[in-house]
């Protein structure tokens, strides 16, 4: 019960920063630099949880090497595509996206041996295809082929999001504790997001007038803190696959949020290719996996 709770609560929480997300860059934000404001304030607020229950991160190099390699495939590179990505096809097809690291997931873990490729499980995987492609094949025969290249673009997320499963797990340090963790983690993206927005001189600080701006920045790093407490949990109970399915929730909820908030159009591929990747990882989803090596010892 305990996996399942966390699982709905950064499901949603998760689907909720891509809704953020597109109020935010509507308002004027470039993508990275409302991803730094999340990562820098939600980084802060757990770093100050982590002081309070004095376990701060440790700077250890080997510690040093988990946050800024988690932090680069787990957050930067997937929300950062996915924040630039929202503007130009919607927070429902965005949403979709972030549906499909599951399958990706396991087939991450047939790559490098850790699965062995079964019969039900191929039929998993040809279903994820098969929803893909209710969103690709159109796109093919369209005059205007934007939306495809946004789509080829889009689909980084997911790859990015179920190596960042895989390796957080993977490399856990042992006796670590879960809110450090994701402390370090979020602190280590600021600093990717930061410094490329210098390099190309946008950092963006909104003006102290720009209430509205600063209401949503401060909502998001509420929404991001809760979602990564839950998000490391989850991952040191239940391990990588099944933290993956996080992704539905998420694309359940842009899914609504974007009809209901945004009047976008509730497309029929989209339903087809989120029912499709469903079906899928639930016949691929492996059985029952360690989780994080620093379980036991948390």
């Amino acid at each position: 019960m305990k996996a399942l709770l966390l699982l709905l609560g950064a499901g949603v929480l998760g689907g909720t920063s891509i809704l953020l997300a597109k109020l935010a860059v509507g308002a004027g934000l470039t993508p990275l630099s409302y991803l730094f404001w999340q990562c820098l304030g939600a980084g802060g607020v757990l770093l100050g949880i982590s002081a309070l229950r004095r376990d701060l991160p440790s700077m250890a190099p080997r510690y040093l090497r988990y946050y800024f390699v988690a932090g680069l495939v787990s957050l930067a590179v997937p929300m950062g595509v996915g924040y630039f990505m929202v503007p130009h096809i919607g927070a429902a097809l965005a949403g979709i996206f972030t549906a499909m690291p599951p399958l990706m997931t396991y087939l991450l873990s047939m790559c490098v041996g850790l699965e062995r490729a079964r019969f039900g499980r191929m039929l998993g995987l040809m279903a994820g295809f098969v929803g893909v492609l209710f969103l690709y094949l159109p796109q093919l025969s369209a005059p205007d082929n934007t939306l495809l290249v946004y789509l080829l673009i889009a689909a980084i997320i997911p790859v990015s999001l179920a190596m960042g499963n895989v390796y957080r797990t993977a490399d856990w340090p042992v006796g670590a504790n879960p809110i450090p963790l994701a402390a370090g983690m979020m602190l280590a993206s600021a600093v990717y997001c930061l410094g490329f927005e210098m390099m190309r001189d946008r950092l963006m600080i909104p003006s102290p007038d720009q209430g509205y701006i600063w209401g949503i920045i401060g909502v998001q790093i509420v929404v991001a803190a809760l979602m990564y407490m839950c998000h490391f949990e989850l991952q040191r109970v239940a391990g990588p696959v099944y933290l993956s399915q996080i992704g539905y929730i998420m694309a359940l909820t842009t899914l609504i949020g974007g009809v209901a908030l945004f009047n976008e159009a509730l497309r029929p591929e989209l339903l087809i290719t989120l029912g499709c990747v469903v079906l899928g990882t639930f016949l691929v989803r492996p059985g029952h996996k360690k989780p994080a090596s620093g379980a036991a010892d948390a």
